[in-house]
């Protein structure tokens, strides 16, 4: 029985030879992209245009394979908005005639190898480059380091892309990356229409000695065909590149910014002007390629002995520059630390150590230094603004109690050294230097700077729609002038530690000016201005409260003089005022009006028939948008129950009652109806009278007249109480130390938050400064629009999202975003003005007509990948770009300016070894770069078969020879 259990299992174990192998799995997930990038069947495309594959955009799509656990790259290169035409379906017969030649139409991959128009793309793959391919597949180790150096794995992917393009009937050529990523070596494969196409590849150091010069890459291409035909014809073109890497008579002068130097010898207009340009050149090269295109071999002549390739006599010369990447830029460097320093939460004490204090109210601090008024007598006799180098010339180290004396103190232990702060100091505040300021304030603030052009009268600025928008401060205002200035001192003068101590010395001197009532200039007058950022608010508010203080204290001493006064003083009395002293003799003393303004037209009080006076009222409290934000919640918390509505009621009366008060005061025996008819007119119906000696009559408005009216009630309580002995509506001591104290607690990095767009506003200005800008085209890089490609409509762009975002709360990210694309454009103009100062030299400010064409040059060369030298070696711009080699070759020494030349040295006999005759120095200098084309149309692999495309592509650099090769060949009749 077990004998029989067992048979039957041996039965059951059946072997399943058909299931997939690895191999076979790869292949299949190769068809499978093919099937999904639909790439199978024949590709009808139109010929390539001239320059396309340079200029035209590239497409990328890329899926991972796996060979067992070997992952790879697939990936897919085409030319965006190819239009493919699809091919007729077979089951509809072609009612048109096909003759032979359509039947046997070659694949689109060979068309592109003979196309004449695409020879040497300026930037493209190096697959385009080589074999003029429009669209390829290339497939590579999905990790760099594990490159495919075994010859075996190599021959089974390219199989494994042979099989796949063969099952799926792909045309589109595939590629295996082969050997190290940097060595750029790919063997590929190419099937359809009956034609198989070999993509071979060389890759070596030193060329062989016959492959340097057209001769012997001639004889390597023939002999690589192996056709019956004895001389096929060959169409020839080749390129000789020459590289300008120094700039001899253009040496590069931007230099950083010497703080000593700004505040020396330059003075305060560089000290409040933001920096620009790049420190380092930032175009690196300039590459001159001479072109014969598509000649027959027969034209030139080029072997070992002999070479009539000279660039002098090339029909076509090209340039091209080759820039820095991102080349070191002042005004992008400099808001780079500045957003840095924004995300730093530290106090000025944490930072600069307990000595750094932010001072108190002095009338807070008990034990006051019998110091401080030991010059009483002399700051009686002191102007209003006292000047910065008197105070600190004059009062001693050690001191409290003086912003000066904080300041020796501080520039003695801080960062900035004391003759460097005080003509900062100078320059932030401009009045203590007395009457002759160096930098003062503009007579008005504005948000759009002036726009001066030279030669011509002011004109509008460029951006003066969207800064008009800006919630920022005024131009070169005092909040303006604080953030360029910490720019300055947070790059040169010590970084964070120096921003912490040029605020601490800037909230001391906003202290000194509070306790001394001298207004702060610079930031407009007025109430605080809702349109403008935080920190500009609060200095209003602070000299807000500065003038109050000084407002009341004069009329306080006024009121005095005034009263001592009236014993004395006598005036002869007109009509009116005789009238206003019978009135005021019937009264008591303790009834008499007070705080008149003045006469409120011919309006007479309803009870008493008596004139109608406006009092002298308590302005209402100014307030910042912080403190209004802080109001309305208060306002929202109480709810819209009666007990929240009364509350919220009686606290928007405060200002109403004050009114009130002096109303009554300045208007004995007025009533309600009088303060109605001066105060809300459209709350009184008056009624017609002829008799103007008779009492108004009328009544109140109906809202007035309902039961429980918060008027009447306000009303009942007011007292006759002139404005200057009512309470303070707006209590500047309090609202100034608040102010005060909001500014002592925030560190540089909190402050550096509240001036980003304030930063921002004055690079795009300095931006704007450039006239240069307005007639560049945009880079790529930057995002484009799509009415205008022009750099001008970029800062446009970037000037409305600054706009947007200084009305948003401070995101450093998003700013950080924004200063990336302001680095863009600064490289753009650095690129222009390097390009303009190299091939313009001095004749860059004058526009004369022969400088037109450089200028047009000038632009093409840093819009386009490659541009045409109009007039070939013999036009106006080969002639400038030659000098320019010239010059460098003699300051290198590479040509003797003698005429007999030395014999060869070793290094001589080397390169000539390598180059050839046709790699001997020229005017030009020798090439850095010679390129061989060479492509055929013979029937292969017999003389009966069709006859296909042969290409070969020969490039020879100083350390690097490379030869790929694209070998057709008919597998129909072979």
């Amino acid at each position: 029985m077990g004998t029989q259990i067992a048979d039957d299992q041996e039965v059951f174990e059946i072997v399943d030879f058909t299931t997939a192998s690895e191999w076979e799995c790869f292949i299949a997930a190769v068809v499978e992209a093919v099937h999904e990038w639909r790439l199978s069947g024949e590709r009808q495309l139109s010929p390539l245009n001239k320059g396309q594959l340079a200029t035209a955009k590239w497409s990328e799509r890329t899926v991972t394979v796996k060979f067992v656990d070997f992952p790879f790259k697939m990936t897919h290169f085409s030319i965006v908005s190819e239009s493919i035409e699809s091919p007729p379906d077979e089951s509809e017969p072609s009612t048109e005639y096909e003759n032979e030649e359509e039947t046997e139409r070659l694949p689109q991959a060979l068309d592109d190898l003979m196309n004449r128009e695409n020879d040497f793309p300026a930037r493209a793959h190096c697959l385009v480059r080589w074999y003029g391919l429009r669209e390829f597949v290339t497939i590579c180790p999905s990790n760099p380091n594990n490159s495919i150096l075994c010859p075996s794995k190599s021959k089974l992917l390219l199989s494994s892309l042979t099989i796949a393009a063969n099952n799926t009937n792909c045309q589109v050529p595939m590629f295996v990356q082969v050997l190290l990523a940097s060595e750029k070596m790919y063997l590929g494969v190419g099937l359809g229409s009956g034609v198989r196409t070999d993509y071979d590849m060389v890759h070596m150091k030193r060329p062989p000695r016959q492959c340097t010069h057209l001769a012997g890459l001639l004889d390597v291409f023939r002999s690589k065909l192996q056709c019956t035909v004895t001389s096929p014809p060959v169409l020839v073109s080749v390129r000789f590149t020459y590289v300008l890497t120094e700039w001899p008579h253009t040496l590069w002068t931007q230099q950083p910014p010497d703080f000593d130097a700004t505040l020396t010898e330059v003075g305060f207009s560089d000290l409040g002007k933001l920096p620009f340009g790049a420190l380092s050149d930032p175009v690196s090269e300039l590459h001159l390629s001479a072109t014969w295109p598509c000649v027959s071999e027969d034209v030139l002549v080029d072997s070992d002995v002999y070479s009539d390739l000279d660039p002098g006599s090339a029909p076509l010369w090209t340039a091209r520059l080759v820039t820095a990447a991102s080349p070191p830029c002042l005004l992008s460097e400099y808001l780079t630390e500045f957003l840095n320093l924004c995300q730093n939460s530290q106090s000025v004490t944490q930072i600069l150590g307990p000595e750094f204090t932010p001072e108190v109210d002095a009338r807070l601090v008990e034990g006051k230094d019998p110091a401080q008024f030991s010059s009483a007598f002399d700051r009686l006799t002191e102007p209003s603004v006292p000047t910065l180098s008197k105070m600190v010339g004059r009062v001693r180290p050690g001191s409290k109690g003086s912003k000066q004396s904080s300041s020796i103190q501080s520039g003695e232990m801080g960062p900035i050294p004391t003759d460097i702060l005080v003509p900062i100091l100078n320059y932030l505040f401009p009045d203590a230097e007395g009457e002759e300021s160096s930098a003062p304030f503009p007579s008005s603030l504005s948000q759009i700077p002036e726009w001066n052009v030279e030669g011509e009268q002011a004109g509008e600025h460029p951006l003066k729609a969207l800064l008009s928008n800006m919630k920022s401060s005024g131009a070169d205002g005092l909040v303006w002038r604080l953030a360029v200035v910490l720019c300055h001192v947070t790059h040169s003068l010590g970084g964070l530690s120096a921003a912490a101590h040029l605020w601490h010395e800037v909230v001391l001197e906003f202290r000194y000016r509070w306790d001394n009532a001298i207004s702060i200039l610079g930031i407009g007058s007025g109430s605080p201005d809702l349109a403008s950022t935080l920190l500009h608010q609060k200095l209003q508010m602070l000299n807000c409260c500065i003038v109050r203080r000084r407002t009341r204290e004069q009329s306080s001493s006024n009121f005095a003089t005034d009263d001592i006064e009236d014993d004395d003083e006598f005036y002869e009395c007109e009509e009116e005022m005789e009238e206003e002293e019978r009135s005021n003799g019937s009264r008591s003393s303790w009834d008499k009006p007070e705080g008149r303004l003045k006469r409120c037209g011919k309006l007479r009080l309803i009870k008493t028939n008596e004139q109608l006076f406006v009092p002298y009222t308590q302005e209402p409290a100014p307030m910042t948008e912080d403190r209004l934000e802080e109001h309305s919640d208060v306002l929202l918390r109480l709810g819209t129950d009666s007990v929240g509505s009364q509350l919220r009621a009686r606290m928007m009366s405060a200002s109403l009652l004050s009114d009130m008060e002096s109303f009554k005061a300045a208007n004995p025996g007025a009533v309600l109806e009088d303060f109605v008819r001066w105060y809300s007119p459209r709350d009184w119906i008056e009624e017609a009278s002829d008799d103007s000696s008779q009492p108004p009559c009328g009544s109140l408005s109906a809202r007035m007249q309902i039961p429980g009216n918060m008027w009447m009630e306000v009303w009942n309580n007011a007292k006759p109480v002139p404005a200057r002995r009512q309470k303070r509506l707006f209590d500047d001591t309090r609202e100034a130390e608040q102010v005060l104290h909001w500014l002592a607690s925030m560190g540089p990095g909190a402050v550096c938050s509240h001036l980003q767009p304030t930063i921002l506003h004055a690079s795009l200005c300095r931006l704007a400064e450039e006239r240069i800008l307005f007639s560049l085209p945009a880079p790529s890089s930057l995002p484009q629009p799509c009415h205008s490609n022009t750099l001008a409509t970029i800062l446009d762009m970037i000037a409305q999202r600054i706009v947007r975002l200084s009305r948003q709360p401070p995101d450093t990210n998003k700013y950080q975003e924004v200063v990336d694309q302001i680095a863009e454009v600064e490289v753009c103009i650095a690129r222009a003005q390097s390009v303009r100062h190299k091939l313009m030299g001095d004749i860059t400010a004058s526009h004369t007509s022969s400088s037109l064409p450089l200028e047009e040059l000038v632009l093409r060369l840093l819009d386009s990948p490659e541009v045409v030298l109009d007039g070939g070696p013999r036009g106006p711009a080969a002639a400038v770009i030659r000098k320019l080699f010239q010059q460098a070759n003699r300051a290198s020494m590479l040509v003797d300016d003698s005429p007999q030349e030395s014999p060869g040295s070793y290094g001589d006999r080397r390169s000539s070894l390598n180059f050839g005759a046709s790699g001997t120095a020229s005017e030009l200098g020798r090439p850095a770069g010679r390129e061989y084309l060479l492509r055929t149309l013979v029937p292969a692999p017999t003389a009966y078969s069709r006859p296909v495309p042969h290409r070969m592509f020969a490039v020879l650099l100083q350390n690097e020879f490379r030869l790929a090769g694209a070998y057709s060949q008919d597998t129909t009749f072979c």
